[in-house]
């Protein structure tokens, strides 16, 4: 089979599809055994629509087109696993966290009959999306149940984007096994694909009900408080108060849980600061982007709603970069501990929200927050707790991206209204940031604006804080064995260091798994 990139046409229709990928070999249909789509994507510039394909054909004479522009011979991208240890357990291997890594990681010990338990110190979806609403109608945040800590981890109120720059034959594997359990099949061939807040919730419930079928069992509204460790090796973890034997354990904790890291570090594992970002969310209209990405096109039903990518360098050296954009999407109270404010982006399936939110982050280093190891933690703390003493309660500060350059606090909104819901108040959010920060967001708003007219001069807002997006630290693990300096401990997922976004964080989860299945087999218990 070949595959062949860049199969370029005015039409989406099948047969348009099929007589461009014939063009393009220079084939006669006599040639052409099969074909599907692999991968697919829009271009509205040069003022037409034009969609691009990769295409996977069965074809005769093989030899022949393969010494073609832009074809290759199919990869390979089944997947396949045979576990190798040797170490036999006595317990079952514990995954700690049901976020995307921790969700992969016990799908395929469970696919290959390890039978893990599953630690998730938030709630199930459905209690977790109760006491998420609570919080965004009334304010009143549950520290262990929120947007940051429960069975979907983050990523359950996010928009749900799959984009990933990875080549990574597991991105196969990780978009086959959400369409098996609900997503929609166009998550396997589109661009930028995505799924939506809401879609996540039946897919999340599937995949945890087949694992339980499976020998999986779960443990909700239970906490990782302690590890007990002998000689550098794991021996047994204390939950909610209660200590169970483990020899292996996955630990995907998300970038929150810093109260679980102290304690890791303080029995032996080793850490080390790394770089993070720091910014904002940043509000148009929908139909602003719209407009602005398309023009001519900007209701064309293919393309919209539109999305935008944009990065820039500051003068002081600082990058910064949109990230997470959310077309049709909304800013949401994001806080998991009382007395600090944190905002994120989400869009439901439909993108179909009045606003495009995206968060405006300016890359962050030792010289913003010190040289100790938590350092960083602490800078980022101070400034949520900053953030919720600019307002009342849980109401966010806002400020136009207009008046944030002069700074001035702002008085009034100018056409977008904040989607936030727990309501605003306006504040100056240079009062908020350090000058290196203020001064890489300046440049970065000036410069965008440039890029593309009516990015700060149609009334965009900014809300803050946006921090989040990345941990302080790195949870180091032994490049082979993937084990932390505590033996059997396997970090992995955002929270360790090592990945960021629904997909990398899965395929992170999913070759921890590995690695633990090729260390230890399968016990009696």
């Amino acid at each position: 089979m070949i595959r062949v990139h860049q199969v370029k046409t005015t039409s989406s229709e099948p047969a348009q599809i099929k007589a461009a990928l014939l063009r393009k070999l220079n084939m006669p249909l006599e040639d052409l055994i099969d074909w599907h789509i692999y991968r697919r994507s829009v271009d509205a510039r040069k003022h037409t629509v034009t969609f691009s394909y990769t295409i996977d054909a069965k074809v005769h004479h093989e030899k022949k087109y393969l010494k073609n522009k832009d074809v290759i011979r199919k990869p390979n991208e089944n997947y396949h696993f045979s576990p190798a240890g040797t170490i036999e357990l006595a317990n079952r291997p514990v995954v700690i966290g049901f976020g995307p890594a921790g969700m992969f990681a016990a799908l395929v010990l469970s696919q290959e009959g390890y039978r893990p338990l599953i630690i998730e110190r938030g709630s199930s979806l459905r209690k977790r999306q109760q006491d998420v609403d609570r919080f965004w109608k009334e304010g009143i945040l549950d520290p262990e149940s929120n947007v940051q800590f429960g069975e979907g981890g983050a990523g359950a109120f996010s928009d749900g984007k799959l984009t990933s720059r990875t080549k990574d034959v597991l991105l196969r594997k990780v978009l086959g096994e959400l369409v098996h359990y609900g997503a929609n099949p166009d998550i396997l061939i589109d661009a930028y694909p995505h799924i939506g807040s809401d879609a996540f919730v039946s897919i999340i419930e599937n995949m945890r009900e087949d694992m339980k079928k499976m020998g999986a069992e779960f443990l909700f509204d239970t906490r990782l408080e302690d590890v007990v460790v002998e000689e550098d090796d794991l021996k047994a973890l204390i939950a909610n108060q209660k200590e169970m034997d483990c020899q292996a354990c996955i630990l995907a904790i998300g970038h929150s849980a810093a109260d679980t890291v102290h304690v890791l570090h303080e029995r032996g594992m080793e850490l080390i600061a790394k770089p993070f970002p720091i910014g904002v969310r940043i509000e148009h209209t929908q139909d602003f982007i719209n407009e602005a990405m398309l023009g001519e096109f900007r209701n064309d039903p293919r393309l919209v709603p539109a999305r935008y990518t944009l990065t820039t360098i500051a003068s002081n050296g600082k990058g910064v970069y949109t990230f997470c954009m959310c077309p049709g999407g909304y800013v949401i109270p994001s806080a998991a501990q009382p007395g600090q404010l944190v905002v994120n982006g989400m869009s439901y399936a439909d993108r179909a929200g009045t606003n495009a939110n995206s968060a405006l982050l300016v890359q962050c280093d030792t010289s913003d927050y010190g040289n100790e190891l938590f350092s960083g933690e602490n800078f980022v703390q101070d400034l949520e707790k900053k953030a919720y003493h600019m307002t009342t309660g849980f109401k966010v500060p806002v400020q136009l991206a207009a008046d944030y350059l002069n700074n001035t606090v702002s008085t009034k909104l100018n056409g977008v209204t904040p989607s936030y819901a727990l309501g605003y108040e306006f504040a100056d959010l240079n009062d908020l940031f350090p000058p290196a920060i203020n001064k890489a967001l300046h440049e970065a708003l000036i410069d965008f604006e440039k890029k593309v007219p009516g990015f700060v001069s149609s009334g965009s807002v900014l809300s803050a804080v946006e921090s989040r997006s990345n941990p302080t630290v790195r949870m180091v693990r032994d490049k082979e064995t993937r084990m932390s300096s505590i033996r059997g401990l396997y970090p992995c997922g955002e929270g360790s260091g090592y990945a960021g976004g629904i997909v990398t964080s899965a395929i992170d989860g999913i070759k921890s798994a590995h690695a633990l299945m090729n260390t230890f087999k399968k016990g009696v218990y």
